[in-house]
This record gives structure tokens, sequence and C-alpha cells, in this order.
């Protein structure tokens, strides 16, 4: 009985050995996205902000209602290289899902509304964007730690590790929030309200454009 047990642990090590031999499966990359129909409303043109051209990766986005398409940019241009396609809507399938002639597409640079346009198939279109102020926000929602909405909430803006704050502002009643940031950097933001205890983000990067950072005390 020894030598069977002895047998065959060392067959479950030999297994093992195997089993630990053997490569771990590649991470196979998600499909590219299909390519723009040919009712597909194509958009491009080049970007700037504050007068000059936009840098690599600023952010464009393209709104219908409740739809967004986003896109960055690449030497000062949108749309080129990867093409910019709206879809069109899709008949077969249920709620919307694109654009129909005739829709208002709302384009932002940066979170920011600069432009508008009609959605129409098959087109290809030249739209310029200019952001023309340099906006810098910090926007979100304040929120108990059920995630119902907290109204009222103070939230200030410090240097990074200062002790003065340099912005303040009150969320709403909804919990909603809308904080002006002098220059892009590096900032400690902190939220705080009577009865609750203080909710401190530190070193939050915030960029041109509208930044996006919620609270949940």
């Amino acid at each position: 009985m020894k030598k069977a047990a002895r047998l065959a642990l060392a067959l479950f090590a030999v297994l093992l050995v195997g089993l630990a031999a053997v490569p771990a499966l590649a991470q196979v990359p998600p499909p590219p996205p299909p390519p723009p129909t040919a009712s597909s409303h194509l958009f491009h043109g080049t970007v700037t902000v504050g007068g000059s051209p936009a840098i690599d990766g600023t952010l464009i986005s393209a709104h219908i209602g409740s739809l967004a398409w986003s896109t960055t940019t690449k030497s000062g241009q949108y749309g080129a290289d990867p093409i910019f396609a709206l879809p069109p809507d899709d008949d077969g399938t249920p709620g919307k899902d694109g654009g129909e002639d005739g829709d208002t597409v709302i384009f932002k640079v940066s979170g920011v509304e600069v432009d508008s346009y009609v959605f129409e198939e098959g087109a290809a279109t030249t739209l310029n964007l200019n952001l023309a102020v340099a906006v810098i926000q910090l926007t979100g929602v304040t929120c108990e730690v059920n995630c119902d909405s907290l109204g009222g909430v103070t939230v200030q803006l410090f240097a990074a590790g200062g002790s003065t704050p340099i912005g303040r502002t009150l969320s709403g009643g909804g919990g909603n929030y809308v904080l002006p940031v002098p220059a892009a950097g590096t900032y400690d933001v902190v939220a705080s309200k009577a009865g609750f205890r203080d909710e401190t983000q530190e070193n939050v990067e915030i960029v041109v454009g509208v930044n996006t950072l919620d609270f949940r005390g």
C-alpha cells in the first residue's frame, strides 16, 4: 500500500510539472471596429484651442441626443486617422442607435460644446472645430455612501499638498457641482459638509476641458 501511495504521488507530481510547462494562452486582441458603411456621415477637420492647434490626443465627441461617438486629434486634426464616422440608425434594431437625416449633431472639444451640424446619410463633411477659450472645469456629483445624491456639499480646490483653497463651490440639490479651475495641473480636491466626514482626493490631474470627479461620503 505504501509503495502504491508513493507511486500515485510521483505520478501526480509529474502531472503538475507537465501542466506548469504548458504555456499560457495568449490574449486575443478585440476585433477592430467595423468599417463605416456607405450611409455613415463622415466628419473631419482641424481643431484649435485658444487659437492654437489642439495637442495630440485632445478628445473630440459628437452627440445626437443621448448617443455619443468620440475620437482624438492628431497633428491638430480629427477624422483623418482614424476616420470619424457617425453610423446611421439601424431600422432592424429596437431603439435609436445612429443618426437619421435631419438630426442635429452636437460637437464637443474636451467636453465643451463648440459647434453643431445636421446629420445626412452618406455625406462627408469638413467641419473645423474651434474652442475659443481654454475652458478648464471640474464637475461631478456629491452623494452619500449609498449613492443617494447629497446637495449643499462644499467642494474646494487646493494646489497639490497646499493648505489654502484656490477655488470653491457648493453642490446643488441634485448633488451636481461645477468648479472652475485656474490652470491645468495637479490638485487636491476636498468635499465637506457638516455632519459628514470630509473626503479628500489627492493628486488629481486636471486638463483643459471638462474634468469629472465624483464624491461619495
